[in-house]
């Protein structure tokens, strides 16, 4: 059975260092993962950094961006075949650069039969899912996969 985990990702400007990422496998199987870099880009500071921690994530991770990789291989574990969906390319391109990356900031391998990425170019706000705060990577993540498959939170 293929496992779908869907995803978030925050940054400070559209190429800056990350900032927070959230992967979702189900309502009771996620991580949000916070990275110790501070925001300097005016808009991330006024939007994002205002609800970083107003999530109700299952697992939450403050860590260095060298160490996101490791948590989403952790989280991911023994799946052979993970699809991984986000509303934006650029999330699928962070992904990848954190997944690939070891703790040390070197190459790390994703040892995975087969990964699949899907981009899929919805607008998840408004949302009706109960709770939700726009701007935050669990509830960005949370309301992806409420618009794509109507689950619940």
């Amino acid at each position: 059975m293929v496992s779908r985990y869907y995803i978030d990702c925050k940054f400070d400007g559209h190429n800056g260092p990350l900032l927070s990422m959230a992967i979702v496998k189900n309502w009771a199987e996620n991580l949000l993962i916070v990275t110790d870099y501070i925001a300097n880009d005016p808009w991330v500071c006024e939007n994002v950094l205002r609800v970083l921690h107003t999530d109700k994530a299952s697992d939450t991770l403050s860590t260095r961006e060298d160490s996101v990789g490791e948590a989403l291989r952790e989280f991911i574990g023994g799946d052979p075949q993970p699809t991984i969906i986000a509303d934006s390319p650029v999330d699928i391109m962070r992904f990848c650069r954190a997944i690939s990356t070891a703790s040390n900031g070197t190459w790390a391998s994703a040892d995975y039969e087969r990964m699949t990425f899907i981009v899929e170019n919805v607008d998840c706000y408004p949302t009706d899912l109960p709770g939700a705060v726009q701007h935050n990577a669990y509830w960005d993540a949370m309301a992806l996969r409420h618009k794509l498959t109507g689950a619940p939170a």
